[in-house]
């Protein structure tokens, strides 16, 4: 059967995703990804509403940190990652819904060597709506969420994380943020 390009045709009661085109499981996977990120805005924000700034970032740092600790190790299974070095934890990184790989947010890379990386987020989103519209949430957000989502989402926990350059920034044409992995001994 010809993979499917798009979904125009009749409906099909016993569709599966390899009906699908890479092709177009690639757009699906950004829709994924814009509604995976949209999904945790929309969470955040209706908490807020309810219960404050203060107990819905307790509770968003929370759920990311539990997201990571029981879905993540899920990458580095499927896709047979060792998870021996830095390096290896920089693969688990790209390959979750809010990753490093889609374009949302765009990255750099300075490996120092297989155990030693410097990863530079060049542009986050949400930074850039938080300055314009709840400045406040920031630090919350960006220092203390981020660095414990960070360890997590490295898998392994001989894996440190630790913060070069956080928000606030002074200009939006600075980077969002920078970090450093190296592996303990």
């Amino acid at each position: 059967m010809k993979e499917l390009v798009d979904y125009s045709g009749p409906f099909r009661p016993d569709l599966t995703f390899e009906d699908f085109s890479k092709e177009f499981l690639l757009k699906l996977m950004r829709v994924w990804q814009y509604a995976w990120l949209h999904m945790a805005a929309a969470w955040f924000d209706l908490v807020k509403e309810r219960y404050g700034s203060q107990e819905a970032c307790e509770l968003d740092r929370m759920a990311w940190v539990r997201v990571g600790e029981k879905v993540n190790p899920r990458y580095a299974r499927i896709a047979n990652i060792e998870l021996n070095t830095v390096l290896d934890s920089m693969k688990c990184l790209q390959l979750p819904l809010d990753n490093t790989t889609g374009g949302i947010f765009p990255v750099e890379y300075d490996i120092r060597d297989e155990n030693h990386v410097i990863v530079t987020i060049k542009r986050c989103p949400a930074l850039e709506d938080m300055e314009k519209n709840s400045p406040e949430l920031i630090e919350p957000r960006c220092c203390v969420t981020t660095m414990e989502v960070n360890k997590r989402y490295v898998v392994n926990p001989r894996v440190k994380v630790g913060a070069l350059k956080l928000p606030p920034r002074s200009s939006p044409a600075e980077i969002a943020c920078q970090w450093e992995y190296t592996l303990e001994p």
